[in-house]
């Protein structure tokens, strides 16, 4: 069996894709070693990912004007097919919301990658 190469999506494919998911990761650094924070999200008409936290949270202090990316995926191990989006972009932190002491993250697009992985071939 051989591998199919991934089919390279444009970007509006990729941010479908990514709009149909419900739980991503953001990917961070803290005092330059790198971190993973999975979130639930959705997207925004422009293309931004808006996840929430708790306003205090480690992601709130870390992220807020840095540059980030943000991976989403669903792959089907037992056959190797699925998709995967990574999306680039700076991280803005809105006020947090008194009543749930939350706060919204936004990232902003800046680059959109996205493959979708076919079944091998034989």
């Amino acid at each position: 069996m051989t591998t199919s190469p991934a089919e390279h999506l444009d970007r509006g494919s990729a941010l479908n894709l990514l709009a149909d998911a419900r739980t991503g990761r953001v990917i961070y650094t803290i005092a330059a070693m790198p971190a993973v924070w999975p979130s639930p999200f959705r997207v925004a008409a422009d293309g931004g990912v808006l996840l929430r936290t708790a306003a205090g949270s480690e992601l709130a202090r870390a992220v807020n004007g840095a540059l980030v990316a943000f991976e989403a995926d669903e792959l089907h191990d037992a056959h190797g097919t699925g998709w995967a989006v990574t999306l680039l972009g700076h991280a803005v932190v809105g006020a947090a919301d008194p009543a749930t002491g939350t706060i919204e993250i936004r990232i902003l697009p800046e680059a959109v990658h996205g493959r979708r992985f076919a079944l091998p071939t034989d």
